[in-house]
C-alpha cells in the first residue's frame, strides 16, 4: 500500500515487518500510528515496527502527510506522518433493534505458498456496538525471478551437533518465511455526542523470518489497550485517549540460519544466540478543536509517552562454571537494561479560513525528551576488559539524558476555483536518538553484529553524545483537477536540510579498539564494516507527481483510465559529501484500468532506474533498472468479492534497491559466515487469488 503512495516505498524486512519510507525518511524518522497511538518498535533490529501491528483487512482508512505536518498531528519525527485507523463503529438506527454484520476472506500466493484468512464480526443497538476482527497468514520462502546463488544446504553443521540443513534452490531467497496472526475486539458506547471506545488487540508471531538480517524473530507476543473518547460540544471537539503496549519479543536463527557454533579451541558448542526484550510503551492524548468563530479554529493539545525497555541476551550455552570463558556465556549479556524514553508534549494550531480562496495554518509544539538506561554487562569478563573497558566506561558515564525539542509549522493553501489547488508549507522538526542510536555499547563484534535495522550486515555501535535531529522542509503543491474528480495531475517539489543527522562514521579504534579488522575497516570500500552512530548535517530534495486521466466513459466496453505516479528525491551528507543510505532511484508506475459492469481490470507497469548513488560509509550495493508488469481483475456482486491476478508476470529478476544485502542463509553469527556484495533480490512472478464476503 505504501509504494503506491507518491514517494512513499518500504524498507524490506520480514514479510509483515517493512519499514515504511516517505520522501527518503524511513522507520522512526516517520511518526507512523495505528488508532492514535504512537508505538515505538521493541527490538535492536526493529522487526515490530508500529505497522505490523494491523494487518490489512483490518484497516479502514490511512491519511498520510508526506511533506508538511501538522503539530496536531504529533511530534518526535522529521519526516511524513502514516495515520491508520480501524472502521468505526457502526449503531443501530433508533427503533432498528439490533443490527450484525459478518465477513469473511481468504487469499492464496503461488510464490511462497503464501496463504492467509480474515473474519470479522459485529452486533450493535443504537447506542452500543462490539466487534471482532482477526487474520492469520503464514508463508514460505519466496522465490526470485532468476539464479542469484549456487544451491544447496543452508549451511553447514559443526562437529559435534550435525543438523540436515534444508536444502535451497539457487533462486531460493533463505528466510522470507512467516506466519502471523492478529485480534482486535472492540467495544463503543455513545450518548448523544459523546463517544466512547475500547480495543483490545493481540498479536502473535511464532516466527517470522529476515533475509537480510543476522537474526530472525522467533516469537512476538503483544497486547494492547486503547480507550478513546470524543465529544462534540458547542465550542468544538475534545479528545482523550490512554494507550498501553506489552510487548514479549525473541530473536534468534531460523531454519536457514545455522544454529549451533562451537569453539574449535574449547570444543563448547553454542546452541543458537537467544535475544529477549520486553517492553511496556504507555501513552495519554488529550487534544480540543474549538470553533473560535466562522473564520479561526485553534486546535491545543498535550501528550505523555512512557517506553520502558530491557533487552537482554541469556547465557548459550547456559549453566556452564561461572569462570567459564565460553563465547556467548556464563552470563547474562544486557544489550538494553532497564532502558526508559519519556517524552512530553504540548501543542497549539491556529487555521483560518480568510475566504474561500485562501487558509492558512501556523502551528508550534514543544517536545520534551528524557531517556536513561541502567547498568550493562557482557557474556563475561572479556566484554568487561575489551579494549576501553565499554562496560566499565558506559556504567561510569552518565547516561541521563534531556532534550527539549520545538516544531514549528506554517502553510498557506489557495484554491482560486474547483479545479485548481496550491499549497505552499515551511516545517521545522526534531527527532530525539532511539535507545539503540544512544545506549548500544559494546564493540565486541558479535554483539555488534546484532545492532541495526539497516538490512546491510555492517556493525554498529551507539554514541552517547548524540544530540537531537532537526529537520527544515520547504514544500509546494500543485493540483489541478476537474469539478467532478475523473481526471487530476499533482505535483509536489520539496527541499529538506537536517541538521545534527544521525548518520555513521567508520568506527574510529578509540571506539571499536585497535584490532586489524576494525584498523581494515576504516578504509574498506567492500565487505563488512564497523560503523559509529554520529551526528552530521544533510540535505534532501525530489519531486512526486501523480495523478490520473479518464481516456473513454461509458463505450461497449466500458470505461478506460489511466493512473500514474512518478518520484525523485537524492539525499546527500553535507559533511562528508556522502550520498545517504536506502534512498530510492527515479521510479514510477503507470497502470490502465478497464471498468465494466462490476468487473475491475487494470494492467500496471513499475519502472524503477538503476540505484549508482549509494551511501560509501555503509558500503551500500549498486542495483540495476527493472520494469515490473502487473495485471489483476476483480468481479464484485452485492457483498462478494473476487480478485486475481499476476504479479511479476514476465518472472522478471531484479534487486531491491531499500533491500540491503541478501543475509538469508549460512552462519550468519560469524563476520565471514556469509558471503558480501549479494543485493536482496525481489519476488518472481506470484499468481494470487482472493475472496471475501460480507453478510
Amino acid at each position: 500500500m505504501m509504494s503506491r503512495l507518491p514517494g512513499g516505498d518500504i524498507y524490506s524486512a520480514g514479510g509483515v515487518s517493512g519499514l515504511p519510507v516517505l520522501n527518503g525518511l524511513a522507520a522512526d524518522r516517520l511518526n507512523s500510528q495505528i488508532d492514535g497511538m504512537s508505538l515505538i518498535a521493541a527490538c535492536a533490529n526493529q522487526m515490530n515496527p508500529p505497522l505490523s501491528y494491523i494487518s490489512p483487512s483490518q484497516i479502514g482508512s490511512i491519511d498520510v502527510y508526506s511533506n508538511v505536518v501538522p503539530v496536531s498531528v504529533g511530534g518526535d519525527s522529521i519526516g511524513g506522518a502514516i495515520l491508520v485507523e480501524r472502521a468505526p463503529p457502526v449503531f443501530a438506527a433508533p427503533g432498528q433493534g439490533v443490527i450484525t454484520n459478518a465477513e469473511v476472506g481468504a487469499y492464496y500466493r503461488s510464490n511462497g505458498d503464501a496463504f492467509g484468512g480474515n473474519a470479522a464480526a459485529s452486533a450493535a443497538v443504537q447506542n452500543l456496538a462490539i466487534s471482532y476482527t482477526g487474520s492469520y497468514e503464514k508463508s514460505g520462502n519466496y522465490s526470485a525471478g532468476g539464479n542469484f546463488k549456487d544451491a544447496g544446504p543452508a549451511f553447514m553443521s559443526v562437529p559435534k551437533h550435525p543438523v540436515k540443513a534444508p536444502w535451497l534452490a539457487a533462486d531460493e531467497v533463505g528466510s522470507t518465511a512467516y506466519e502471523a496472526q492478529n485480534h482486535n475486539i472492540a467495544v463503543a458506547a455513545r450518548n448523544e455526542n459523546h463517544l466512547l471506545q475500547f480495543d483490545l488487540g493481540i498479536q502473535n508471531i511464532p516466527y517470522q523470518n529476515y533475509p537480510n538480517q543476522r537474526m530472525d524473530m522467533t516469537e512476538n507476543e503483544s497486547i494492547i489497550g486503547n480507550l478513546r473518547y470524543t465529544g462534540d460540544y458547542d465550542w468544538g471537539v475534545f479528545e482523550a485517549q490512554v494507550y498501553h503496549q506489552d510487548v514479549r519479543h525473541e530473536m534468534n536463527f531460523g531454519d536457514d540460519k545455522q544454529f549451533y557454533y562451537q569453539n574449535m579451541m574449547t570444543g563448547i558448542v553454542a546452541p543458537g544466540m537467544p535475544m529477549n526484550t520486553e517492553a511496556q510503551d504507555t501513552g495519554v492524548k488529550l487534544k480540543a478543536s474549538i470553533e473560535m468563530n466562522e473564520r479561526d479554529t485553534l486546535r491545543i493539545g498535550a501528550e505523555y509517552q512512557n517506553f520502558d525497555y530491557s533487552d537482554k541476551w541469556p547465557a548459550s550455552p547456559r549453566n556452564l562454571p561461572p569462570m567459564t570463558m565460553a563465547m556467548m556465556a556464563p552470563d547474562t549479556f544486557y544489550s538494553i537494561n532497564d532502558g526508559r524514553r519519556d517524552r512530553y508534549d504540548v501543542f497549539a494550531e491556529w487555521e483560518a479560513r480568510w475566504n474561500p480562496q485562501w487558509t492558512t495554518e501556523l502551528g508550534v509544539r514543544s517536545d520534551t525528551v528524557q531517556t536513561d538506561t541502567g547498568r550493562v554487562q557482557g557474556y563475561n569478563a572479556m566484554y568487561n576488559a575489551a579494549p576501553l573497558f565499554p562496560a566499565t566506561t558506559f556504567n561510569d558515564a552518565d547516561r541521563e539524558r534531556t532534550d527539549q525539542n520545538w516544531d514549528v509549522t506554517a502553510e498557506a493553501i489557495y484554491t482560486p476555483d474547483e479545479t485548481k489547488t496550491y499549497s505552499f508549507g515551511y516545517s521545522k522538526k526534531s527527532r530525539s536518538p532511539n535507545l539503540y542510536e544512544r545506549y548500544s555499547w559494546s564493540n565486541v563484534t558479535m554483539a555488534m553484529e546484532m545492532i541495526g535495522w539497516f538490512g546491510d550486515g555492517n556493525y554498529y555501535i551507539g554514541n552517547l553524545d548524540l544530540d537531537p535531529e532537526d529537520a527544515h522542509t520547504f514544500s509546494a503543491t500543485a493540483d489541478w483537477h476537474d469539478a467532478n474528480g475523473k481526471n487530476r495531475l499533482a505535483v509536489t517539489p520539496y527541499y529538506t536540510y537536517i541538521s545534527n543527522y544521525i548518520d555513521v562514521r567508520r568506527c574510529p579504534t578509540s571506539v571499536c579498539g585497535a584490532s586489524q579488522a576494525v584498523i581494515d575497516s576504516l578504509t574498506a570500500t567492500e565487505g563488512f564494516v564497523y560503523l559509529q552512530f554520529v551526528n552530521q548535517d544533510a540535505h534532501m530534495y525530489g519531486v512526486n507527481v501523480s495523478g490520473h486521466m479518464l481516456l473513454a466513459e461509458n463505450t461497449p466496453f466500458g470505461s478506460f483510465t489511466v493512473r500514474g505516479l512518478a518520484a525523485y528525491v537524492d539525499g546527500v551528507n553535507t559533511v562528508t559529501d556522502d550520498d545517504l543510505y536506502h534512498i530510492m532511484p527515479i521510479n514510477g508506475t503507470v497502470a490502465l484500468e478497464q471498468t465494466l459492469g462490476r468487473w475491475t481490470n487494470t494492467i500496471e507497469a513499475e519502472m524503477v532506474g538503476a540505484k549508482t548513488k549509494v551511501s560509501q560509509v555503509h558500503n551500500e550495493v549498486e542495483t540495476g533498472a527493472y520494469t515490473l508488469w502487473n495485471i489483476r481483475s476483480s468481479y464484485a456482486w452485492n457483498n462478494f468479492r473476487v480478485d486475481v491476478g499476476v504479479e511479476n508476470l514476465f518472472d522478471e529478476f531484479y534487486d531491491l534497491p531499500l533491500g540491503g544485502l541478501y543475509l538469508g542463509q549460512g552462519a550468519t553469527m560469524s563476520a565471514d559466515g556469509v558471503p558480501w556484495g549479494i543485493a536482496l533480490p525481489g519476488q518472481g512472478r506470484s499468481f494470487y487469488v482472493a475472496a471475501n464476503m460480507k453478510f
